[in-house]
């Protein structure tokens, strides 16, 4: 009998912890789809998922420009008490337009956004939200960035930087040595032909999580 009530106690835990993860998902979800950038709520969703699942130490992201995926990130983190995500963006012009032609819509675009104004929202956002304590923001490229980090010591990255050729190569290939076995990692705008030959080497060297992933993005598995 005593057996049977403990049994229910720790069932019943359980429930509302899941009910508690869920309305807390739900509410970030509401205040996500209020922030600068082209995360989907959907996607967002499986981050914070993820996150809640494996619980990790170290997540990183490559390209945060207003928070769209680093907000919901960290405030996983900050439901779980533990972790911290690595916000790595120059939030610089010269930095975002390198690779691009001048003939590239996206040159334009990025030439006539007010970076400036993007960054200090972001931080004003982890101030209001509280997670600072989960978040480490960093203002640099991924490049100038990869050296904070060693081998094997990150447990979930999403790479989101700049889409031109050289560079979305350059992050998967400087940044998978840094990945823990079996740790997950985020391609974003998978279905860009500039991003092919940085998903076709991380399909090369990890498993495709066919599951999680759709044309737009893929998460892949780290071998």
């Amino acid at each position: 009998m005593i057996t049977r009530i403990l049994l229910m106690t720790c069932i019943s835990i359980g429930l509302c912890a899941d009910e508690g993860w869920k309305t807390y998902q739900k509410d970030t979800l509401k205040m996500q789809s209020k922030l600068p950038g082209w995360c989907t709520q959907e996607k967002a969703a499986k981050m914070m998922d993820l996150i809640y699942e494996i619980k990790p130490t170290v997540c990183v992201e490559i390209g945060v420009f207003g928070g769209s995926s680093l907000i919901p990130t960290a405030r996983a983190l900050k439901y779980l008490k533990q972790g911290k995500v690595y916000a790595i963006d120059p939030w610089a012009r010269l930095e975002c337009l390198e690779g691009y032609s001048d003939q590239d819509p996206n040159y334009e675009w990025w030439s006539q956004i007010n970076l400036e104004q993007i960054y200090q929202d972001f931080r004003t956002a982890l101030y209001r939200l509280r997670l600072n304590p989960y978040c480490v923001v960093m203002r640099m490229t991924g490049e100038k960035a990869l050296e904070n980090f060693t081998d094997g010591s990150i447990d979930i990255l999403h790479i989101d930087g700049n889409h031109t050729e050289d560079v979305a190569l350059r992050d998967a290939q400087m940044y998978l040595p840094k990945m823990k076995k079996g740790g997950y990692i985020w391609f974003d705008d998978a279905n860009w032909s500039s991003t092919r030959k940085a998903w076709e080497f991380l399909s090369l060297n990890c498993t495709k999580d066919e599951e999680h992933s759709t044309n737009e993005y893929f998460l892949f598995v780290v071998r």
